[in-house]
């Protein structure tokens, strides 16, 4: 769930920079998908927004002190993907967000515990137990954070330092992104960009 925790060292204190120069009271991101970078930033007022609501309804949940699953079976991934709608929308995320590879929301497959193949040798990984402990992790750094399920566009800042991680064009979407709009986007950014410093994370 998110990508950006490898290099969250290097793109935070850019951003850190920034905030602390202008004198930002208030932080935004728009995709904050795993949350790996806004855990990590100073600032008085700090807003993650994503359209998945699942998502967002995980972290909001986590905040207080919810208890996650202790573990989720693949019949239980299986039975919750086909019946999303009959479960609350923190336990959507969690099966859907927590068990399945790379957080990949119920596209990337069941990610099933086992021995993996690496280097050195075999290592056994619990992918579920893996995401679970990173999440409750982060969420200690998280209590400041107020959470929104919105679409991108829908949020108007003003006076804010906003860092944005959108899907990338040309590689494999997340399932709750795919037919992205990236005219929509960059029309978007360059309205933002009169009221607020952006910043953007991407390939091209």
């Amino acid at each position: 769930m998110g990508s950006k925790s490898r290099i969250s060292k290097y793109i935070v204190p850019i951003i850190q920079k920034y905030i602390d120069n202008n004198k930002i009271s208030m932080y935004i991101e728009p995709f904050c998908g795993g949350c790996n970078i806004i855990d990590k930033i100073n600032c008085d007022t700090k807003i993650a927004s994503d359209s998945n609501e699942y998502l967002i309804e995980l972290f909001k949940y986590l905040q207080n002190d919810g208890k996650l699953p202790e573990s989720i079976s693949r019949e239980e991934y299986s039975l919750v993907r086909s019946n999303i709608n009959n479960y609350p929308k923190w336990y959507v995320g969690a099966v859907g967000f927590l068990s399945s590879y790379n957080g990949r929301f119920f596209d990337g497959g069941y990610a099933k515990a086992g021995y993996e193949i690496t280097k050195t040798g075999q290592r056994y990984r619990d992918y579920y137990q893996e995401s679970k402990r990173n999440i409750l992790t982060q969420i200690s750094n998280l209590k400041d954070t107020t959470f929104v399920h919105k679409n991108y566009s829908e949020i108007s800042p003003v006076n804010a330092i906003i860092y944005c991680d959108p899907p990338y064009q040309g590689v494999k979407q997340y399932l709750n992104s795919g037919n992205f709009n990236y005219d929509l986007f960059w029309d978007t950014i360059r309205e933002w960009d009169k009221n607020n410093i952006v910043l953007i994370s991407e390939l091209n």
